[in-house]
């Protein structure tokens, strides 16, 4: 089968994959992998970097939105999963079937490398938070052990002064 042709029957599959009829009219979780699998199915399996940056900006975008690594992770399983099914189903051909688990397992496996990395730089984030933080809590610190000598000083002076 063509690549358009695997492509357009597996577009074909959305509904079923996605579980559109739980969601109503808004988008089902994981309609970006779905369509990230359409168009790795839809440029042959080359690897094109405007893939990985469609499906980083999408997977970046839920994370913003809220979504937790945990979520986009399972969301990515679960259309793994359904595609996994829907191809042993839809298919007869043994080779379009892997065509179709390749680019999937290349999608998936580009989803868990880009929360990972979302990860990874909220890690580093909470972890210069923390340190900034810490930092300004050394700094009242010292302000109030200051204020404190100071404060005592000056009670010293003034006991000195109406004695």
């Amino acid at each position: 089968m063509s690549d358009v042709d695997l492509t357009e029957a597996v577009r074909v599959l959305r509904d079923e994959i996605l579980e559109t009829v739980e969601h109503g009219d808004r988008d089902p979780p994981g309609a970006e992998i779905f369509d990230a699998l359409l168009r790795a199915l839809a440029i042959g399996g080359e690897s094109v970097p405007g893939l990985d940056l469609q499906l980083h900006d999408a997977v970046s975008r839920r994370l913003a939105w809220g979504d937790t690594e945990e979520v986009v992770l399972a969301d990515a399983e679960r259309v793994f999963d359904r595609v996994m099914i829907a191809a042993d189903r839809a298919f007869r051909d043994p080779s379009d079937q892997m065509v179709v688990i390749e680019q999937a397992t290349q999608v998936a496996v580009t989803v868990a490398r880009v929360v990972a990395l979302a990860a990874v730089a909220r890690a580093g984030r909470d972890r210069s938070a923390r340190s900034r933080e810490e930092m300004a809590q050394g700094q009242l610190r010292d302000a109030l052990d200051q204020q404190k000598a100071t404060i005592q000083r000056l009670e010293h002076e003034l006991r000195q002064d109406f004695r």
